[in-house]
């Protein structure tokens, strides 16, 4: 399996025509049909099946299609890794975020970036945890931020902040507006991420230890459609702090959990086993501290 072959793959699912493809790569149709057909042959599995407009990945090919993806961004960056000093910093780097955390810091971030590397190409990409975790682990991106991933012996992971969680309602709960008991908490209506979300993980968790179960009305993964259903009255949501920041938001009541009280840690998750780049490393740190800088320096935590 060569390398060229595998950008060729890429280049062929992305415009979905061998025709395109040719074009665009300007060789022949017959070279990329040959290259297509010698990645299948060492696959055992077949990547594309055509139709009238061109072609479309099989089910294998969408997952070799990941892989691809990740291989090319890690020559990319073996690439850059190697080059001389004067252009260490230039090159590709791609970060992801949850919505939630982009909205609340990609505009300090961001501008922050293009300052000190103007060379470097950057990219942000936003999805929920999981995706975004997954895509770390694939090679797709050079790091990202979630709230408490699940610990990987392919996966570093640096805690930045630790965040207390809130109650967000329409109105405060009970007599003391800055904060409200978990038992209370449970009994609401809540509307809380599907499955394994870090944030649902904790309450349910948490409740379950007191003997208590969770009032789940809704499941919805997007905080800002959450924050609007809440803002309607139609329940209640957890969050930790940092979401509030945007001014644009629905205004909310927030009430800290406590007896006990909950947090959640914003951490950056980095492949375990990529090479050291230089434009990738002194980026992670910058986005470190400025994070840190960010929140509140009650909640930061040691680096």
């Amino acid at each position: 399996m060569e390398i060229t072959q595998i950008r060729h793959f890429v280049r062929i699912a992305e415009t979905g025509s061998y025709i395109k493809a040719a074009d665009l790569l300007d060789i022949g149709q017959s070279t990329l049909s040959r290259q297509v057909r010698a990645l299948e042959v060492e696959l055992r599995a077949s990547l594309f099946y055509r139709h009238g407009r061109g072609v479309l990945l099989t089910e294998a090919g969408k997952k070799f299609l990941e892989y691809a993806r990740g291989v090319l961004h890690l020559m990319d960056a073996a690439a850059i890794a190697v080059r001389d000093s004067e252009s260490a910093f230039s090159g590709q780097l791609a970060i992801g975020m949850t919505p939630s955390i982009g909205r609340a810091c990609i505009a300090t971030l961001l501008p922050r970036l293009v300052e000190l590397y103007p060379r470097a190409s950057i990219s942000v990409v936003e999805g929920l945890s999981g995706a975004l975790y997954d895509a770390v682990l694939l090679g797709q991106l050079d790091f990202a931020l979630l709230y408490n991933p699940a610990a990987s012996p392919n996966i570093r992971i640096t805690p930045i902040v630790s965040e207390p969680l809130y109650l967000i309602g329409a109105a405060p709960v009970g007599e003391d507006a800055q904060q409200v008991g978990l038992a209370e908490v449970a009994a609401l209506p809540l509307i809380l991420p599907h499955g394994n979300h870090s944030i649902r993980v904790a309450i349910e968790s948490a409740a379950a230890r007191l003997g208590l179960g969770v009032n789940l009305r809704l499941q919805v993964d997007s905080t800002y459609s959450t924050m609007e259903l809440v803002a309607q009255g139609m329940g209640y949501s957890i969050m930790p702090r940092l979401v509030g920041r945007d001014a644009t938001l629905p205004a909310l009541s927030w009430q800290r959990i406590e007896r006990p009280g909950l947090e959640t840690t914003l951490c950056m998750v980095m492949p375990g086993q990529q090479p050291s780049n230089p434009l990738v490393v002194a980026a992670a740190e910058e986005v470190r501290t400025s994070l840190s800088d960010l929140l509140s320096p009650q909640a930061r935590v040691p680096a």
